[in-house]
């Protein structure tokens, strides 16, 4: 029985991550990259895919920007909580790389246009707005360990839904930058020494929770928008 107990703290680390990957985003995004590839040739482009696709893509680019493409942001907030001398190397990477990503959401934007205005527009504002809002509470969290679930689960899973922005900004013609966030073993080694002790873990899986419900709320969103363009056409 002790075997097993240390085999499962000792893949603690691996389970954490992929569970970040199983109830985070990837499953709403793979449909919204399915569409713009499938879409991209003539003759699917009818009327109505010949407005939602820029719609769709100028949706994506503004409202992660909404989001994220603010300074200070959800990495910078828990970084300055974080106080762990060991995690300070994953969180300087991570400050420095959202940097990077936060540049290249600004220029996604400009890039994508403006969004494409539907019934309800303000309603949907508000609720991206309290999506960021709510992440940063929770990346501001006074809990030990909290904010480094919401700032783990974030990276892990921005990481994920990558690629669909990148294919965005292959369409618009825009250089790709290298993802410069921590790779996936430098995370999985911070995860193992930060929930060492059980309230702090107990903590890192609620923050990490919580991180991952915004995340999945802003591309229901997404999707809901583009299914209410395509139904309209």
């Amino acid at each position: 029985m002790m075997e097993s107990i240390a085999k499962a703290a000792d893949r603690y680390g691996e389970d954490y991550l992929d569970n970040i990957l199983r109830c985070g985003s990837t499953e709403l995004v793979a449909p919204l990259m399915a569409f713009l590839s499938k879409s991209e040739t003539s003759d699917s482009l009818r009327h109505v895919v010949k407005i939602s696709r820029p719609a769709l893509k100028a949706d994506i680019a503004h409202y992660l920007n909404v989001n994220f493409g603010r300074h200070p942001g959800l990495v910078d907030y828990a970084a300055a909580k974080i106080i762990d001398p060991a995690a300070q190397k994953w969180l300087t990477q991570a400050v420095e790389g959202f940097a990077s990503e936060r540049d290249f959401l600004n220029r996604l934007t400009v890039a994508a246009g403006p969004i494409y205005r539907q019934v309800g527009q303000e309603r949907v504002n508000a609720m991206a707005e309290n999506q960021m809002r709510s992440l940063e509470l929770l990346a501001n969290s006074e809990r030990e360990g909290c904010p480094a679930g919401a700032v783990i689960a974030f990276v892990v899973d921005w990481q994920s839904t990558r690629p669909l922005v990148n294919h965005i900004a292959l369409e618009l013609s825009l250089e790709i930058p290298q993802c410069l966030l921590p790779a996936r073993a430098d995370t999985i080694a911070l995860i193992k020494h930060l929930s060492a002790k059980p309230p702090v873990q107990r903590a890192m899986a609620f923050g990490s929770d919580q991180a991952l419900a915004q995340q999945r709320g802003l591309w229901q969103l997404i999707s809901a928008r583009h299914q209410a363009l395509l139904a309209a056409g």
